[in-house]
């Protein structure tokens, strides 16, 4: 550790050296401008004189030790270097506590750590592939969240459809079983007349005019038709029953996608102290 060898004079609470008021007083005006004359001087007054360069020489020589990290002596070479030397970090201090004070964040693509790169103060790294997010709400400064990728739950799965097939399985045949269709017509001459009747699925279309009679008169036709739904009974067989496989088509991988978005990589700092 830098020593300051230049120590104060006549700095005691109860030293034996000339007031600020007793000095800045046109009495000594004199004496202050043009320095000591031939005689005697009082030693509150030479104490005063020695005191205030040494007083100078004490704070020049403490930057030096705190700031150039070298030693403070009475070299006036050494203390000048190393007094520039301290100006300078000085400044640099002063500008990156201004720009950086504690608690905020240096971004470069040098991997160099600030502490190095301004000589102040003690920086953290972020975290490799750690992005910068506003805080607020419930997003704490300071804290960290989020994920480079994402699996989507179903009720984040868009809308969308799925192939599907079933087995063969099943191949059979039926019996008639109990369906059945009844009816039936009938007809009859007598004499001069006619009469047929109907019944059942069976039941007369229509008629026509046959024009055939012996001795004059008109002869008529009808045209008896066939209707399944008029008597239809019954059921087929139950033969047959099975069950078929459903086969659903799979739709998407289930992998985890990126969510990153484009980027430039940086260095990131924060400034803890």
């Amino acid at each position: 550790m830098a020593k300051n060898y230049l120590t104060p004079f006549a700095n005691a609470k109860d030293a034996n050296i000339a007031s600020e008021e007793e000095w800045s007083s046109g009495a000594l005006a004199a004496t202050v401008t043009k320095g000591f004359q031939s005689g005697i001087a009082k030693s509150d007054l030479v104490n005063r004189a020695i005191a205030q360069g040494a007083s100078a020489g004490f704070s020049i020589g403490q930057l030096v030790a705190d700031y150039a990290e070298q030693d403070a002596g009475v070299d006036a070479q050494a203390l000048y270097e190393g007094f520039k030397k301290a100006l300078a970090k000085i400044s640099r201090v002063s500008v990156v506590d201004v720009i950086y004070p504690v608690g905020s964040v240096y971004c470069s693509t040098s991997g160099e750590n600030p502490s190095v790169l301004f000589g102040v103060g003690v920086w953290e790294r972020i975290g490799a592939g750690r992005c910068l997010i506003d805080a607020g709400g419930e997003i704490l400064a300071g804290s960290q969240g989020g994920s480079e990728t994402c699996q989507l739950t179903a009720n984040e799965l868009p809308k969308h459809s799925h192939s599907a097939s079933t087995s063969n399985v099943g191949d059979h045949a039926h019996t008639r079983g109990s369906m059945n269709i009844t009816g039936g017509f009938g007809a009859a001459r007598r004499g001069d007349g006619e009469q047929y009747r109907f019944d059942g699925a069976f039941f007369e279309g229509w008629r026509w005019n046959a024009g055939i009679r012996r001795g004059g008169g008109d002869d008529w036709g009808s045209y008896f038709q066939f209707e399944a739904a008029r008597t239809w009974s019954g059921q087929t067989s139950w033969n047959g029953a099975h069950a078929h496989d459903v086969y659903v088509g799979n739709t998407g991988g289930g992998r985890a996608f990126s969510v990153r978005n484009p980027y430039v990589a940086v260095y990131m700092w924060k400034r803890v102290s």
